[in-house]
């Protein structure tokens, strides 16, 4: 009786998948979205929403005792530091000059100027920066209310005169209009979300565009 070779009957070896870089497997999937970059998102777009339906009502009631001058530096966690807008009121956040005993600087630094608002947040993130702006955008889509804000589709290219590349876009609800940038260096993400009245001065726009730019990192700073 002649052997039959078994490999002979078997059909050809099936082709293994190979799910690309952007594939997240389910046990870190939240209703569609990566848990691992859903946090920070969350909380840059917590703070867009507060910044541009709560706070500007409190705003204009209370006034603040601590503005910005010449020469002041903002500094945040992992190194991060920004140049604020003199004639800004400082009402979160620490100066680089003033270093907290713990010696860690907090994650967060808001500064205002009439309806005006001004917000740097610093946080761990594991994508690029354009991921961390996307998934903003899927979170806001994800919560998005009549008034709540919603982020611009279109982005722009921008870069820091300390040479950090990062995206930027507007977003806007009923009452406000707004801008987010995402930057991302080091594995910590840099998150900045600036809000006022669709009338702002033209000052004012250009105060923010100065911060933003003003961003820096402190190479080696983690904490």
């Amino acid at each position: 009786m002649t052997q039959t070779n078994v490999t002979e009957r078997e059909g050809p070896t099936p082709t293994r998948y190979e799910p690309d870089d952007r594939w997240v497997p389910v046990d870190r999937r939240w209703f569609g979205l990566d848990r691992t970059t859903f946090l920070p998102a969350a909380i840059v777009l917590a703070v867009a929403i507060v910044m541009s339906i709560v706070i500007p009502q409190i705003n204009d009631a209370v006034s603040y005792d601590d503005p910005v001058v010449a020469g002041d530096v903002m500094e945040l966690q992992y190194g991060v530091t920004f140049v604020p807008a003199p004639g800004w009121g400082i009402t979160d956040g620490v100066r680089e000059a003033d270093a907290p005993v713990t010696g860690s600087f907090p994650p967060r630094a808001t500064l205002v100027n009439g309806g005006a608002m001004f917000t740097v947040y610093t946080a761990s993130f594991t994508g690029d920066a354009n991921a961390l702006l996307e998934q903003i955008k899927k979170t806001s889509d994800a919560l998005a209310t009549e008034k709540s804000l919603r982020v611009s589709d279109d982005a722009s290219a921008i870069t820091t005169e300390s040479g950090i590349r990062g995206v930027l876009t507007s977003y806007s609800n009923s009452t406000t209009d707004g801008v987010i940038a995402a930057f991302v260096v080091d594995g910590k993400g840099i998150e900045v979300v600036s809000t006022g009245p669709s009338d702002v001065a033209p000052t004012i726009t250009d105060d923010i565009a100065h911060m933003i730019v003003s961003i820096g990192h402190r190479t080696g700073e983690g904490k």
